[in-house]
């Protein structure tokens, strides 16, 4: 147990630094900087300091959440599997002593990790520059609910992403048409179809949370221990089809005959 468990952080910290160099990490870097300068343009105007701190909060849930963080993810957690699959390099490592559950689980931590670096500046940042730009102090419990949102976006966007990575050569299409096209339309049908998106339970905990302001009062909320207990099943599930994915899969593409 202890070597695995070794051979698992072994994976994860690799995972972690390869996800965080090249120009990719310099392009995600600028991407999550985004909601900071849309702040720094709402301070530039010299709104109220109810309206500047309503804005930048709202924010979150309007750009930071469903775009920056939902992108962010994608990008490094199918890169994962997908780049070493297409560059046949991941037989090599399935081929030693360490587990392809290890695997599975080591690359799904890296990415969380790598994720987090970028996700949780892009949220609290927005918050500090509204602050000392003019903007109502927020309750402590406001940057917590915030950072816990985004923590559970990222647990639940990389071991999905992560397994599109594994299945299918096109999923980074597949997850911006998810991303953009099911989580965004769905949430704003009648009836249950809510449910079947990830943002629902997301601003479910954020309404639940947060009493005032701009994220309390989502229509139709279930209760946050609901919300959390929906959003940390994804990660379960998912990581247990790229286990059992990874483990029937080729590990690198077949070669077209001569």
């Amino acid at each position: 147990m202890t070597g695995e468990l070794g051979r698992l952080g072994v994976v994860a910290g690799w995972s972690f630094r390869g996800s965080l160099r090249g120009l990719r990490t310099v392009g995600l870097g600028a991407f999550a900087a985004v909601p900071s300068l849309i702040v720094l343009a709402l301070v530039s105007a010299h709104p109220g300091a109810s309206t500047l701190a309503d804005g930048t909060e709202g924010l979150f849930a309007l750009l930071t959440l469903p775009v920056v963080v939902m992108l962010i993810v994608l990008v490094i957690s199918v890169a994962q599997f997908r780049n070493e699959i297409d560059g046949e390099t991941l037989v090599y490592l399935s081929d030693r002593s360490v587990s392809r559950t290890t695997i599975v689980l080591g690359k799904y931590l890296g990415a969380v990790g790598a994720s987090l670096v970028l996700v949780v500046p892009a949220t609290l940042a927005p918050l500090g520059i509204a602050v000392l730009g003019g903007a109502s102090p927020y309750a402590i419990v406001v940057p917590a609910v915030l950072v816990l949102a985004a923590f559970l976006a990222v647990l639940a966007y990389a071991a999905f992403f992560l397994f599109l990575g594994l299945v299918s050569r096109d999923a980074l299409v597949i997850g911006l048409v998810y991303g953009f096209l099911w989580e965004e339309l769905l949430r704003l049908l009648p009836g249950e179809f809510p449910l079947l998106t990830l943002s629902f339970y997301l601003r479910s905990l954020l309404s639940g949370e947060l009493s005032t302001g701009p994220l309390s009062g989502y229509p139709s909320a279930v209760t946050p221990p609901v919300a959390v207990i929906a959003l940390l099943l994804v990660p379960v599930v998912f990581l247990g089809f790229g286990a059992g994915a990874f483990n029937l899969l080729e590990t690198a593409p077949e070669r077209e005959s001569a």
